[in-house]
């Protein structure tokens, strides 16, 4: 098992993944009022958390590759299905979802977001300067998503893009900076505390109601929303150090992508297939698949997890083998 993987964030961006998952397909209001009070500002805090500068293109690349794939995928699949039509898919209008609205697989929101964000913070170097002033812009961007009701909005400067959430998104994402600045240890946190979050995580998404960052809705309050999202992400941390890890939450960890581009055709073809008496296990049974889609991916087209070291391993590996091959094929 690898050693220089951060075990509690792995297992963390697993559970969230997860629930993105249940999110999706349950119709449970309460549920989905708890999971989304955090758990998509969960994975830009453990983005931000693991973020590492890389050159531009190279992460433009990472991203456009699953979006692209992905979206072909669910586009065909959705065809078989008759939840779509020809006529639905002609050049602007692909162009338009893609940009504006969920795209062909639930998430592109998300994806779009933090590949601004990883361009404003250090995959563009003339940008590089924000990450060592990320406190102040976050304030600035908590002040914007507060007042943003009393002008145009985030929504309509950005024209509707989703590059637009980036800014909501933000003061999440710099949390992670502030963790790993820190050096935060889950295991610092001590029961009375971890007890008071619990309290907090309940209580605070009933007060506040439904929120969906995704959406520019952020419940009654902005201000409560991030207080209830980072005390329920940091507990979420801190639980996940507690769960051992494994092969199945390293895997998923590693394919986050993969889980965003493919958990609903996944959930929809369940639909198609099995009874609405086993609708419950479909989320389960989702990110079994995934797993195994995972698994492929790493092994064949790692592009589609965004991994550029994996590439060129394989690629090294490809040319070591045809050199030991070239020889005994000559002697044949």
């Amino acid at each position: 098992m690898p050693t220089s993987r951060i075990a509690f964030v792995d297992t963390a961006k697993s559970i969230c993944i997860f629930l993105m998952v249940v999110g999706h397909w349950t119709d449970n209001h309460l549920l989905r009022t708890y999971i989304y009070s955090f758990h998509m500002p969960a994975l830009f805090i453990i983005s931000g958390f693991l973020f590492k500068p890389h050159v531009w293109y190279k992460t433009l690349v990472a991203f456009f590759f699953p979006i692209l794939f992905f979206s072909i995928i669910n586009i065909a699949i959705q065809l078989l299905l008759g939840n779509t039509s020809f006529n639905s898919l002609h050049f602007p209008r692909i162009i338009f979802s893609l940009l504006h609205n969920s795209g062909f697989f639930m998430g592109t929101w998300f994806i779009w977001a933090l590949l601004g964000l990883r361009f404003l913070f250090g995959d563009l170097r003339l940008l590089a300067i924000f990450r060592k002033h990320y406190v102040l812009i976050t304030v600035m961007c908590i002040i914007i998503s507060i007042f943003e009701k009393q002008y145009s909005g985030i929504d309509t400067v950005s024209l509707g893009c989703h590059i637009g959430k980036m800014i909501p998104s933000m003061v999440f994402f710099c949390m992670g900076f502030f963790l790993k600045d820190v050096k935060w240890d889950p295991n610092s946190l001590s029961t009375t505390q971890i007890i008071i979050m619990l309290i907090s995580f309940i209580i605070l998404p009933i007060i506040n109601g439904y929120v969906s960052l995704g959406d520019y809705n952020y419940g009654r309050s902005y201000l409560l929303f991030i207080v209830n999202a980072i005390i329920s992400s940091v507990l979420i941390l801190a639980l996940s150090a507690e769960i051992p890890q494994s092969k199945y939450i390293i895997t998923i960890s590693k394919g986050t992508l993969v889980v965003l581009g493919t958990h609903m055709s996944i959930l929809q073809i369940l639909n198609h297939l099995l009874p609405d008496s086993l609708s419950l296990l479909f989320p389960f049974i989702t990110m079994i698949v995934c797993y195994y889609i995972i698994v492929l991916c790493e092994r064949y087209c790692p592009i589609l997890l965004g991994k550029w070291r994996n590439i060129s391993f394989v690629k090294r590996d490809l040319k070591k083998r045809s050199a030991l091959k070239q020889p005994l094929h000559q002697n044949i």
